[in-house]
């Protein structure tokens, strides 16, 4: 009776560790796709708000008094608008603040981007040489790295960054390797001759 008990309770407790694995593989996977979902989000307004800023700076190109550019000049920001915690992080240098526009809700409404106003927080911050986008909360990206600019949706970790040059590398001189090879063959056949000729010369 003992062993029969004793057996029970084995699988028992075999069953609830597989079922406790399972529920923990599950949270993961539905958590991983909840993330590339949120990601792909966050890529698809930024892109958006940059569409929109390229639209923007084409019609101020057509007729500057008519088509303002839209924003604030971060140095030249209204006082009821502090973003002084994300200039802190010097994302964006000060000496380039003239360079940077930042977007409010009223901004939005009139890119037609009405969506965007209640759904973030924080500024979007966009350059009209360039059309950088920045948002000021953040985000995190497709390789788990907390970014601001629109160029990082695709940023790696430094780690990952260098052994994608280092590899860059390998593949770059693997590919100059033949042509130095060939180079120095025809090099030395270009000797041989050269020493042959002069050994005929010799002999007559």
């Amino acid at each position: 009776m003992n062993l029969k008990t004793g057996r029970s309770w084995i699988k028992l407790i075999i069953a609830i560790i597989i079922i406790v694995v399972t529920v923990i593989v599950g949270i993961n996977y539905v958590m991983n796709i909840i993330k590339k979902e949120r990601v792909k989000e966050v890529q698809a307004y930024l892109l958006l708000v940059q569409a929109k800023v390229n639209i923007v700076k084409g019609n101020y190109s057509v007729n500057k008094e008519e088509n303002p550019l839209k924003g604030y000049q971060l140095n030249q920001l209204p006082e009821n608008i502090n973003i002084s915690d994300f200039l802190e992080k010097h994302i964006i240098p000060e000496e380039e603040y003239e360079k940077y526009y930042l977007i409010n809700s009223v901004d939005l409404e009139q890119m037609q981007l009405q969506e965007l106003v209640n759904k973030y927080q924080g500024y979007f911050i966009v350059n009209y040489d360039n059309f950088e986008v920045i948002y000021t909360e953040g985000y995190e990206n497709e390789n788990g790295l907390w970014c601001y600019r629109i160029t990082d949706l695709h940023k790696k970790p430094e780690i990952q960054q260098r052994q994608g040059n280092n590899q860059e590398q390998i593949e770059q001189k693997n590919e100059e390797q033949p042509e130095q090879n060939t180079q120095e063959q025809t090099n030395e056949e270009q000797t041989n001759q050269e020493q042959s000729g002069e050994n005929a010369q010799e002999g007559a």
